[in-house]
């Protein structure tokens, strides 16, 4: 069995199991194992059993530097002030056990865990996310914080989160207010998933983000909180039977947000009709909109029911609304007031039930007040409103939504994993295609790859091939070193600005001071 033993000038003080939880270790008397000396500090050490190692984090650091690991192998000493020294045991002298905890020590060391939860972040109506990794977050109002929360009843240096194979830890430091963990005041206590964590007047929550756990609506999936606001959206609004208009650039997933509201609304059993209204020859589109009745118009050898009709009891899906001729404008502004179509030649008007859905990349609002939409058919339109931000403002969806594509082609090119270095590069991306450009690099980089592992060449190489610029260029150490700067000198913040990891972040600038 491993312990830490504390000796204070040789002599043994005491002993403490590893593995069951995180160990604090410093002046203050919260601390799992304290430290009479003045030399420490109040919270010195965070001692880590993870995947067969120890790992110790300074935690009187700069906080730039406090997320850095140092392991500690079996036997090695760490000394605290003047007189005092923490020593790895193994408490049973069993050589062989001895050597299996060498070995399993010597495949962990440099393998970080996979990220399993995050934090949401809610206050005053803002909403952030941040991501846990295997260092701790310290959390309060102070900038020197991981996580900073600017609110009048949270302490400078309120609490701290210590991530560990046990789970995830909240340790109080002290603070006057107080720390909750689901209404409860605690001194320190085990957060799992759904967990809420109160801390003054800011509400945080645990949630899961591991690929598999993420939300998926209609085929859709999303981790970043600005999509999975909208994935409730639909769910709220997929009852009803008013117009949406969904905004969004080109390839952000508009089509597949106006099959969620109709498959998860009363509506999924009948049919979803989609038109892109932008993509038809104008002597087309009142015949694929009304349909036409046989002779009306050269060509016409026989009856064809529009989408209107196509689409009666369930879902029209318009797409490029904004690119409809003004005529048709008109006619459909006709169609939404009275519920009927009336076929190109027709005589009678024909009743329709449809929940219409549009979409457009376009500023449809500037348009109608420029007259180049009619404004009574923008209003209504604009019922409800659905607006999908473009990827390069949700860089959390980027993996999930890589990750996704890869599954969906399995059958085709046979299994494919990606790199760490190649999500941090399709995450660094601006991605002016949206899901729709990662869609097609993820598919170019697994043809072209020369193994099961997708590296972050073969993903540099499919984004130049098809975006025209390969991601090294976007990132200079220049921008590197500025977005350190705009975040006070915060690399975990800056990574998670910039949407790489922060050991990305770490390497390329520490390569650039060797140069």
């Amino acid at each position: 069995m491993e312990k830490l033993k504390l000796y204070y000038r040789g002599q043994a003080l005491g002993e403490y199991d590893l593995g069951t939880r995180p160990l604090a270790v410093g002046r203050d008397q919260r601390c799992d194992i304290v430290i009479h000396d003045p030399q420490v500090a109040e919270h010195q050490l965070l001692i880590v059993a993870r995947r067969g190692t120890v790992v110790a984090y300074d935690l009187a650091q700069d906080k730039r530097l406090r997320s850095k690991e140092r392991h500690l192998p079996l036997r090695q000493s760490l000394a605290l002030g003047k007189d005092y020294l923490l020593t790895r045991e193994l408490v049973d002298r069993d050589k062989t056990l001895e050597k299996k905890a060498a070995a399993v020590e010597t495949l962990a060391v440099g393998h970080e865990t996979s990220r399993k939860l995050n934090l949401v972040v809610k206050r005053d109506g803002e909403v952030r996310r941040y991501y846990i990794e295997n260092s701790p977050l310290q959390i309060g109002s102070a900038q020197d914080n991981e996580i900073v929360i600017d609110d009048s009843a949270v302490d400078a240096r309120h609490c701290r989160l210590e991530p560990s194979e046990s789970g995830l830890l909240v340790r109080d430091l002290g603070s006057q207010n107080g720390t909750f963990v689901n209404g409860v005041r605690v001194l320190s206590a085990l957060l799992s998933e759904g967990g809420q964590l109160r801390i003054g007047r800011t509400d945080i929550r645990i949630s899961a983000c591991s690929d598999e756990e993420q939300q998926v609506i209609s085929g859709m999936v999303a981790r970043s909180t600005a999509m999975l606001d909208i994935f409730n959206d639909v769910r709220r609004v997929s009852m009803l039977s008013w117009p949406v208009l969904i905004l969004g650039e080109s390839g952000t997933g508009k089509e597949g947000i106006a099959r969620a509201l109709h498959q998860a609304g009363p509506r999924a059993k009948k049919n979803f009709v989609a038109l892109n209204a932008g993509g038809l020859p104008q002597d087309l589109v009142e015949s694929e909109l009304f349909g036409h009745e046989r002779g009306a118009f050269t060509g016409a050898a026989s009856k064809h029911k529009g989408v209107f009709e196509q689409a009666d009891g369930g879902t029209l899906f318009l797409d490029e609304i904004g690119e409809l001729p003004s005529e048709m404008q008109a006619r459909l502004l006709r169609v939404i007031e009275s519920n009927a179509v009336r076929r190109i030649g027709g005589e009678s008007e024909i009743k329709v039930d449809v929940r219409l859905v549009c979409a457009t990349h376009r500023d449809l609002r500037a348009m109608a007040n420029a007259g180049g939409f009619r404004k009574d058919l923008y209003y209504r339109l604009t019922r409800l409103i659905i607006e999908i931000p473009p990827l390069r403002s949700r860089r959390e969806d980027v993996c999930v939504l890589a990750n996704h594509f890869l599954r969906q082609i399995i059958a085709e090119v046979g299994y494919r994993s990606l790199t760490e270095d190649a999500i941090s590069l399709l995450t660094a991306y601006s991605w002016p295609g949206n899901a729709r450009e990662l869609c097609n690099v993820i598919s170019a980089a697994c043809v072209a790859a020369p193994s099961r592992h997708i590296d972050a060449k073969d993903i540099d190489a499919a984004i130049k091939r098809i975006g025209g610029q390969a991601v090294s260029k976007t990132l200079t150490v220049q921008a590197l070193q500025q977005a350190v700067a705009d975040h006070k000198g915060n690399q975990s913040a800056a990574a998670r600005a910039l949407g790489i990891a922060r050991s990305t972040l770490r390497d390329r600038l520490n390569s650039a001071i060797a140069v």
